[in-house]
């Protein structure tokens, strides 16, 4: 998913690939010290290991699929995403990225009342980017869902960058789906990330304005990905 980033997811499924690249097959894994979905953890603050699978062509289409351990719910113990889209440059160091995802839970004959679609799109400009998400099914329970991201990096040196994201999650029915009385929180992340002996680690604090017990806390948490090229 696309909150710990697409992003994470999160995340993420923040995906953004140039046209301009041959075709590819990759696999990504990532461990990671928790499993945050716009801010709120999905494995009660414990680690989560999430490997990928996505392809990208060179005219810009991409799909792909994504799983990791939760446990936000009992008998829910796995979360596979499934995802496609199209990334095209638009010029000027400005990028356009559509598509849909399918987020699936596993566990118990219950776990799929969870399951929901939703669609994207996000605009890039060099290295600031605005994206939206909407579901219309959030997590099963019946109501719309948007959320709106402002995400900035800043290339620190050569191999490690500063990321900074803020976000607003609505949901456009709160009898659907928990919320605070106007359907509305909002979420802010501040990482640092960087290459070393091949691959990508992530440090970063998360907090949100969530008035709910035990959710949206403030959170530090640490990743480690490592990405292997198919072809």
């Amino acid at each position: 998913m696309r909150f710990s980033t697409h992003f994470i997811f999160p995340g993420m499924l923040m995906l953004g690939f140039s046209p301009a690249v041959f075709a590819d097959l990759s696999s990504t894994v990532t461990l990671g010290s928790n499993y945050l979905f716009n801010g709120i953890t999905l494995t009660q603050d414990d680690p989560a290991v999430q490997p990928s699978l996505d392809w990208v062509s060179e005219s810009g289409w991409y799909l792909g699929t994504w799983g990791s351990n939760v446990s936000f719910v009992d008998d829910t113990d796995i979360e596979v995403d499934f995802y496609t889209g199209y990334y095209t440059d638009l010029g000027g160091n400005w990028g356009l990225d559509l598509g849909v995802a399918h987020y699936t839970y596993y566990g118990s004959s219950e776990s799929s009342a969870f399951d929901y679609p939703e669609a994207y799109i996000k605009v890039s400009y060099e290295n600031t980017k605005l994206s939206y998400w909407y579901a219309s099914d959030y997590f099963g329970a019946g109501g719309g869902h948007y959320i709106i991201m402002l995400t900035q990096t800043v290339q620190l040196t050569e191999n490690v960058s500063l990321i900074l994201s803020g976000d607003r999650s609505t949901s456009t029915d709160t009898d659907k789906f928990l919320r605070d009385t106007d359907g509305t929180y909002h979420h802010w992340r501040v990482a640092l990330a960087g290459d070393w002996l091949g691959a990508r680690w992530t440090a970063a604090f998360d907090d949100t304005d969530l008035a709910l017990d035990d959710l949206g806390e403030a959170t530090f948490s640490l990743s480690v990905a490592k990405t292997f090229h198919w072809f």
